[in-house]
This record gives C-alpha cells, structure tokens and sequence, in this order.
C-alpha cells in the first residue's frame, strides 16, 4: 500500500510538472512591448519598442528605439525556452554596425532582462506589454 501512494504522489508531481511546461509553451508572447534602457553616455533613457509575431508556430520580431539606433532591426537566432527569451539584433550607433544580444524573463505582461553590446556595454532593460 506504502508503495502504491508514493508511486500516485510521484505521478502526481510528474504530470503537475509536465503540464507547467506545456502551460509555459502555449503562452502567446505576439504583440508590442514598450519600455525603457540605460545607454552609456546618453543624457536620458532610451526608449525600446519590441514588436513580436508569431508566424507557424515560430517567433519573428523587430525593434525600435527612440535615439534612431535600431529602426525595425530584425531579431535574429530568437530562441524562448520556458519563460526565458533570447535574441540579437544589429544597430547603427552614428559611428558603426555594432550587434546587440538580449535575454529577457517573461512574467505576464512584462519582460526584465538585460541587453549587452559586442563592446561588453551593457543595461537593464524592462518592457510592458501594450494593450
């Protein structure tokens, strides 16, 4: 009897366990994303639009900023794993192409993270979902 039950708990936590990731991988992160960046040696924020798409089933997005940096860059190798999301894009900084790499954590309409240039500058960054 001792057996059954820690078989049925175990189960139990298997397929609470299972049905989170499958939770996790059926959340649509389609839609505009707005906020805000720290860039080194800019005098105020910068302010960040993601736009994501999902297309057949797999992910395509572009973002915008307000210092002209990023004018509908395309993600490029975007990958989202659970509740984590991760890409790169290219930018124009007024002297040079430079790419940036991004990973940010999905909590319902919000996304935290931080962004790091292939020169090691790096922020926080924190979206919200528009509605």
């Amino acid at each position: 009897m001792k057996k059954a039950a820690s078989f049925l708990s175990l189960l139990a936590l298997f397929l609470g366990f299972f049905s989170g990731i499958s939770l996790c991988q059926q959340v649509d992160l389609s839609g505009t994303w707005v906020g805000e960046t720290e860039v080194p040696d800019a005098f105020e924020p910068d302010k960040v639009t993601l736009v994501l798409e999902k297309i057949n089933g797999e992910y395509k997005g572009t973002v915008t900023d307000s210092m002209g940096m990023a004018q509908e860059a395309e993600l490029e190798n975007l990958e989202i794993k659970g509740n984590e999301l991760k890409a790169n894009f290219i930018i124009f900084d007024g002297y040079e192409y430079t790419r940036i790499y991004f990973v940010l954590t999905v909590e319902g309409d919000k996304m935290k993270g931080s962004w790091e240039s292939e020169s090691g500058d790096s922020a926080p960054i924190e979206l919200q979902r528009q509605k």
